[in-house]
């Protein structure tokens, strides 16, 4: 067994004796590799539908409609999910030297680690609030934050939430962030596109949008998303539901090709996309393993 095998089984025993009794579920999945990088999600969820369902049953009762979906459907549940964002490896001598930046940009995206963000005690956490959830209706939340793709040793992190506690409907968001695995360091918006050439790329984004979704849908003025990610096939601009349109229009996604893009990007990045241009190398999508 591998070091990286060792290091992830005791982790996964010692945590789990700390939740003997709780029944918090833990996973590993999403192993992603990029070089001698190592990246991958660690799992923890916790559920109840036994009160939840308690509770829709007696409320069915109580109007006589025991045979009714009656607007939860068939089943209630109180539901939390976390998926950690872990990074090991590389024995690359060279990028070896960035993975403790990269361990602390990480660390900044996520304000800590998801888990010990919500409770140090992540077991109490999850009974308290699930619990006491489902003894009122139901309440749903999820998070996982993971590798979506690499760029020329870029590589985009997405952060996903998803919250249902009632109402007309649930909610969610996703942001994405840019890791350059060659220093660790997290990109900025100026890493990417220059300046002096914003005005620009906002007309060429507002035109996109309007063709695409058109200019009534717009809630607000257009402004340009610093939320971002990268892949083979261009520059994907991404906005979260009410952000500039109404809820039931999604989440608005502005693509432009890298040939769109080159009169706006900076030197640094340019010079990836160029080569990626001529070559079509490196770009590698996220794969299982």
């Amino acid at each position: 067994m591998s070091l990286m095998k060792k290091i992830n089984c005791l982790f996964v025993f010692l945590f789990c004796s700390s939740l003997l009794g709780q029944n918090v579920k833990i996973v590993l999945k999403d192993t992603f590799k990029y070089r001698d990088f190592v990246f991958f999600n660690k799992v923890y969820s916790y559920e109840n539908s036994e009160f939840a369902n308690k509770r829709k049953t007696d409320i069915l009762k109580s109007l006589n409609k025991e045979n009714e979906d009656f607007y939860w459907g068939d089943t209630m549940r109180s539901h939390l999910e976390i998926a950690d964002l872990f990074v090991a490896g590389p024995f690359d001598f060279v990028l070896k030297t960035s993975l403790d930046q990269i361990k602390k940009t990480i660390y900044q995206l996520t304000d800590g680690d998801l888990v010990n963000n919500y409770n140090e005690n992540f077991s109490g956490y999850c009974k308290e609030i699930v619990d006491t959830a489902a003894t009122y209706g139901f309440i749903e939340h999820e998070q996982t934050v993971s590798v979506t793709n690499v760029f020329f040793d870029i590589i985009t992190i997405g952060n996903f939430s998803y919250g249902f506690s009632g109402g007309a409907h649930p909610n969610h968001w996703h942001n994405h962030f840019l890791i350059d695995l060659t220093d660790g360091r997290l990109l900025t918006f100026t890493d990417v596109f220059q300046s002096s050439k914003e005005n620009q790329l906002k007309s060429l984004l507002s035109s996109k949008f309007n063709t695409d979704y058109g200019k009534d849908n717009l809630l607000d003025q257009f402004e340009i998303a610093d939320n971002f990610s990268v892949d083979k096939n261009g520059i994907h601009f991404l906005y979260n539901p009410y952000e500039i349109t109404p809820y039931a229009l999604g989440d608005p996604e502005i693509t432009i090709s890298f040939t769109q893009a080159l009169p706006f990007l900076t030197p640094y990045f340019k010079s990836k996309v160029l080569q990626h241009l001529k070559t079509g190398k490196p770009s590698v999508k996220k794969k299982k393993s």
